[in-house]
């Protein structure tokens, strides 16, 4: 008897990692670079510069985007170039530690800012509780909920 190949990743984190969160991030580059002064009002008004962008803030959120952009593709196209869920682990390991490091990146806003919901903005909401939603996807998934148990269907052989 044969062993059937292993299930592919299951559907929803399927989904989350070729769609959904490729286009956040996607949109969060074009806001980076095209609407700087919003982004940056909605990171923190309090110390925005308004409607005139200091040439290096501008450079900063111009990199900025293009690493959203660079994530973006990354993500969309490597996941979609295997089945492999070795490979899908390992880039949800990094993109984990990224999340970290993307939701410490807001602690200088103040530590309420983690759980004030009431108190946030649309960016806020891309900032928090997506980036929750994110890393709890990606534990999961390195967790192997919703796989198939392993060593597959057995297939009888002709």
């Amino acid at each position: 008897m044969a062993t059937a190949p292993p299930a592919p990743v299951p559907g929803l984190y399927r989904f989350v990692f070729l769609w959904l969160e490729p286009v956040s991030t996607l949109t969060g580059a074009v806001y980076a670079y095209f609407f700087q002064a919003m982004y940056l009002d909605l990171t923190h008004a309090a110390s925005a510069p308004g409607a005139d962008i200091p040439m290096a803030t501008s450079v900063v959120l111009s990199q900025l985007a293009n690493l959203y952009l660079g994530l973006s593709f990354i993500e969309a196209s490597v996941l979609r170039a295997t089945t492999d869920v070795k490979v899908w682990n390992t880039l949800m390991v990094c993109l984990l530690l990224a999340d970290f490091g993307h939701l410490y990146s807001v602690l200088p806003i103040g530590r309420d800012i983690y759980w004030a919901y009431w108190r946030w903005n649309a960016i806020d909401y891309g900032n928090i509780p997506f980036v929750y939603f994110l890393a709890l996807t990606r534990i999961c998934m390195l967790l192997r909920v919703g796989f198939q148990k392993k060593g597959g269907v057995r297939l009888k052989s002709t």
